[in-house]
């Protein structure tokens, strides 16, 4: 008698047969199903078919840890914080924003948003990444989250670009930050939320940006008027799609 091996491995011997398309299949190609095992092929094609869930933005809802993106972020911010600190000094003239060599090295308006020398520079905007990340990741998405994020990190950069000294050199992750707090302002605005303490934060963060002579208020200013911006174009999105549905 011929004994039965797995379609996908002839070499060695069937235990089972897939649920769904009822070929021989080994243990190791065995994949748990709701009513038997399944082969890799059917399993992953039975998972494709499932719909995703969205959140109430559009984003893709998922399991487990939703937060992969805010922490991501927060290690960059870190590495190249520790980078900048160990390394040489020619690394942080490399990175940071500086308006008069942005036609040149236009990395700059991306790399400058990673970058902090002092202490409490990147303790600050990283315990407010720490604050806004996870829940508007939730909200978005890891896709638009991301997006939200890396474009507000730019639009403060080229404010920084047109509005400050040529010369200048501007660094940190503030401009991302503030991108985070205008879209959360617009996106609980929308949704009927409490907006007190955004713009009480808004509030004093304007007046330490104009008060410090250190602080890029141009930065500061970019990043939380695209924020805002892509923040409106998301509950946007979201409204008009909820209305498709309803009206499917």
């Amino acid at each position: 008698m011929t004994e039965t091996v797995c379609y996908r491995h002839p070499d060695r011997p069937a235990g089972v047969r897939c649920q769904r398309c009822d070929r021989p299949i080994c243990p190791d190609c065995m994949n748990s199903a709701a009513v038997g095992f399944q082969c890799p092929n059917c399993f992953n094609e039975g998972v494709r078919s499932i719909p995703r869930t969205r959140t109430s933005l559009g984003g893709i809802q998922r399991a487990g840890n939703q937060q992969v993106v805010t922490y991501t972020l927060i290690a960059l911010n870190l590495l190249v914080f520790i980078a900048v600190r160990v390394g040489s000094p020619q690394l942080l003239g490399d990175l940071v924003m500086v308006p008069v060599l942005v036609e040149t090295e236009p990395w700059r308006m991306l790399t400058s948003a990673f970058t902090h020398w002092q202490f409490f520079h990147i303790f600050a905007n990283l315990f407010m990444l720490w604050q806004l990340g996870p829940p508007l990741e939730r909200m978005l998405g890891r896709l638009r989250f991301t997006i939200l994020y890396l474009l507000s990190a730019i639009g403060g950069s080229v404010a920084v670009w047109l509005l400050s000294s040529p010369g200048g050199a501007t660094l940190g992750a503030s401009g991302a930050v503030l991108g985070l707090v205008g879209a959360l302002l617009v996106i609980s605005r929308a949704r009927g939320l409490d907006i007190t303490w955004i713009i009480m934060y808004v509030a004093v963060t304007a007046f330490l940006s104009f008060a410090i002579p250190s602080v890029s208020w141009e930065g500061h200013l970019g990043g939380f008027v695209t924020g805002a911006a892509i923040g409106w174009i998301f509950v946007r999105l979201s409204d008009h799609n909820h209305r498709d549905k309803q009206n499917a």
